[in-house]
């Protein structure tokens, strides 16, 4: 069992939509098949440098490694903290599956790179 707490954050220029931002990203967690959300503490939200920041701090479980890390490549925490102090059991097929998540989201990034480039380039020229 993975048990661990994402630290979830969203900003914006006005305090009710990134309170609504981060209540719907809880409500999405709370929706995904194979993770058991067990605890959502929303901390007060702050005026940083000029944007509105809200957190939350949302305790989840799992059986599987593939959700976990769907989960953290979903929600993009700002912070993880594992709760779990059993060892986990890995199976090779969902290392595979991560890895391959992984490689796919790096490729995405990669071409996104490059078009910004490209366009950047012709706007230079």
């Amino acid at each position: 069992m993975i048990q661990a707490r994402f630290i979830i954050e969203t900003q914006g220029n006005k305090k009710n939509d990134v309170e609504n931002v981060l209540k719907k990203h809880v409500e999405q967690m709370k929706m995904m098949k194979g993770v058991a959300v067990y605890d959502v503490k929303f901390e007060p939200t702050e005026k940083v440098e000029g944007l509105f920041s809200a957190l939350a701090d949302v305790g989840i479980k799992t059986k599987s490694f593939e959700a976990f890390f769907a989960a953290l490549m979903g929600f993009a925490p700002t912070a993880v903290v594992f709760e779990s102090t059993e060892p986990i059991t890995i199976e090779i097929r969902e290392l595979q599956n991560v890895t391959n998540d992984i490689m796919q989201l790096f490729h995405l990034m990669a071409q996104k790179n490059l078009e910004l480039k490209l366009r950047l380039s012709a706007k230079n020229q």
